[in-house]
């Protein structure tokens, strides 16, 4: 490297640099400004409690569209 960077070329760099950080920070905290808080619905008749397994079976020949919803509830031991 026989030729070195102009200090001007560093100065629009460092600007550039601060300015999108500027803009990313505004972006987040707008996004985080428009999030919906989703509160979780607890079941009002009585639960029960039970075993899950899974298998995994070979995939199908040709893609299938599905959709699913899983809810998970870890309770603490009595």
């Amino acid at each position: 490297m026989d030729q070195d960077i102009s200090n001007k070329t560093i100065v629009v760099l460092v600007i550039l640099t601060v300015i999108i950080s500027i803009l990313g920070t505004v972006v987040v905290l707008n996004e985080i400004s428009n999030a919906r808080i989703v509160a979780l619905q607890r079941p009002t008749a009585s639960t029960s409690q039970g075993k899950v397994s899974l298998t995994i079976l070979p995939a199908p020949p040709e893609p299938v569209a599905s959709t699913g919803k899983v809810t998970l509830t870890i309770l603490p031991r009595e």
